[in-house]
């Protein structure tokens, strides 16, 4: 799980829809949404980077897959 840093702040968007919740309840769990939803839209995952050794093979492919998990 992603944790927000000190400066994180959130988007003018997300505040003005925060307004229209009364419930606290509601208007928390939104608000813990929209939060996780923009941290985990900053995440970059950088590709793999190729074997630079396997020059002029035109059939060479990469059968790996690399799963990404942020916890």
């Amino acid at each position: 799980m992603l944790k927000p840093s000190k400066t994180f702040v959130l988007s003018k968007s997300t505040k003005r829809m925060l307004a229209n919740f009364v419930n606290p309840h509601e208007r928390g769990a939104w608000k813990r949404a929209m939060i996780d939803a923009e941290l985990a839209s900053k995440v970059v995952i950088k590709p793999e980077k190729k074997d630079r050794n396997q020059r002029g093979n035109s059939n060479y492919q990469v059968t790996e897959t690399s799963a990404v998990s942020v916890e």
